[in-house]
């Protein structure tokens, strides 16, 4: 037999044998929270057919309703006929069932609709109905449903409702008091937390500064070291320089006489030096304290006009600096 299913079909499997007439139309009604979609409700309707009932329930429009045939006579030949149907409708789509029994035999047949793609299963049994039965479905739903609550009842349970509200209501009314000292300890915490944070912040900055600083400190120095040794070569360069710009052995005679002139001329400047006046006692107490204020290896030399004016047309020509060039004369008289 084949069914005509899809996945939006509800499949209902009746175990008629264990289920009464009255729990297939509850359960019924229990089916329209899937519609709209196709209902198929499978059982063995002529098992018994001495139910008339089962005739008007046939004609009820909305649903379809499938005979199945038992394929042995036997106490589980109407659970095996229903298994296989089931089987059926699974491989077709169908993922949403309706079980009604009580029957434990029943779970392989939950077993089975959730062997490969799960299924959603809601069993419909008695009170009676085994926990293994129970945890095989997604929902149990017991039948018949239970019975009202009687006046007394619900006269506790109002009671009980109405001491749970003024409960609350008293918790309620505690927690407001409560809040403004918890809001209070909260505004104070989150102060001192700020203060810490800012002093935090303050001592960082200042470890930056300071490290900025001597960064920045040592930077200078090693420029002043950078300074000093460069100066402290100059002479030296002067020197070679200068020695390099001698007469030659074998010069011609024109740079012999420039050389004879220049050291004429600076014979004339030593002369004009020793004929110089001496200074005033005053005027001496000034050149010393001058001196002694210069740097430490420094040496300072008072210059005639006409010796300075030589100096400085000797420097443009050699193209070197005055203390390059006095250098390199009192290299060349200590020498001699």
């Amino acid at each position: 037999m084949t069914l005509e299913s899809s996945n939006t079909t509800v499949g209902i499997l009746y175990d008629i044998e264990n289920a009464p007439f009255e729990m297939l139309n509850y359960t019924l009604g229990k089916a329209r929270r899937f519609q709209p979609c196709r209902t198929i409700v499978i059982s063995d309707w002529e098992e018994r057919p001495e139910q008339k009932r089962w005739e008007k329930l046939l004609r009820r429009p909305g649903f379809t309703f499938r005979q199945i045939s038992r394929t042995f006579l036997g106490k589980n030949s109407l659970d095996s006929a229903l298994y296989d149907s089931a089987k059926l409708l699974y491989e077709e789509g169908v993922r949403r069932y309706f079980i009604i029994t009580t029957d434990s035999d029943f779970v392989r047949i939950a077993q089975m609709l959730n062997s490969k793609e799960k299924s959603y299963i809601i069993g419909v049994g008695t009170k009676q109905a085994s926990e293994t039965l129970r945890n095989a479905y997604d929902e149990f739903i017991v039948y018949p449903a239970e019975e009202k609550e009687t006046v007394r009842k619900k006269h506790a349970r109002k009671g009980a409702e109405a001491g749970e509200k003024a409960e609350v209501a008293f918790e309620q009314t505690e927690t407001k008091k409560t809040e403004p000292k918890k809001d209070s300890k909260s505004k104070k915490a989150k102060a001192n937390k700020a203060e810490k944070n800012e002093k935090e912040k303050a001592v960082k900055a200042e470890k930056q500064e300071k490290a900025a600083k001597a960064a920045k400190a040592a930077k200078e120095t090693k420029n002043a070291e950078e300074v000093k040794e460069a100066k402290e070569a100059k002479p030296v360069k002067a020197a070679k320089q200068v020695k390099a710009a001698k007469p030659a052995k074998n010069a011609k005679p024109g740079k012999a006489v420039k050389a004879e002139s220049a050291e004429k001329a600076e014979q004339a400047n030593h002369q004009e030096a020793a004929t110089a006046p001496v200074p005033s006692p005053a005027v001496q107490h000034e050149h010393k304290s001058k001196a002694a204020a210069l740097p430490e290896g420094t040496f300072a030399v008072r210059l005639p006009k006409t010796l300075r004016k030589q100096l400085e047309a000797r420097m443009q020509e050699e193209e070197v600096t005055m203390d390059e060039l006095i250098t390199y004369l009192l290299t060349r008289g200590l020498s001699r």
